[in-house]
């Protein structure tokens, strides 16, 4: 297994209606560990509050799937398999919601430089619709 430290760039904007809301950009330091058998695993925290400690997210890609789990105050487990629902749970301080996504494109290319993964998929939150999804996560290895 090599391990590598990166820097991670994460943009994520939501469609919703005829609007697009104004991107969310994520700056942060992670971890990249490149397995064999074509697995990757990509470790970093972020802050969605500032109230709040960081969250760890640990997001696994393997076999043409992308899992993104979060832990902390805000849980969540998300499964992106192109042209596949998964239904899970949103938990927050305020409570739980029932969460679905439909992933409508996934690619991604990684190595020992970095790389990134393109996702962009519905999501439904109790059962509603909620907004359709671009998140672009870059990698770029950093000296250390």
């Amino acid at each position: 297994m090599l391990e590598i430290p990166v820097l991670v760039s994460i943009q994520s904007i939501a469609h919703r209606d005829e609007e697009a809301d104004e991107p969310v950009t994520l700056i942060t330091s992670g971890l990249l560990s490149l397995e064999q058998d074509d697995k990757a695993i990509i470790r970093y925290d972020e802050s969605l509050d500032e109230a709040l400690p960081p969250q760890h997210v640990t997001i696994t890609i393997e076999s043409e799937t992308v899992a993104m789990n979060r832990d902390g105050d805000y849980i969540s487990q998300l499964v992106f398999r192109k042209g596949q629902r998964y239904e899970g749970q949103y938990a927050t301080p305020f409570g739980e919601m029932a969460l679905a996504i439909f992933c409508t494109r996934l690619r991604y290319q990684l190595d020992e430089n970095g790389g990134e993964i393109q996702l962009s998929y519905q999501m439904d939150l109790n059962g509603q619709f909620a907004a359709m999804q671009e998140m672009e996560i870059r990698l770029m290895r950093q000296n250390g």
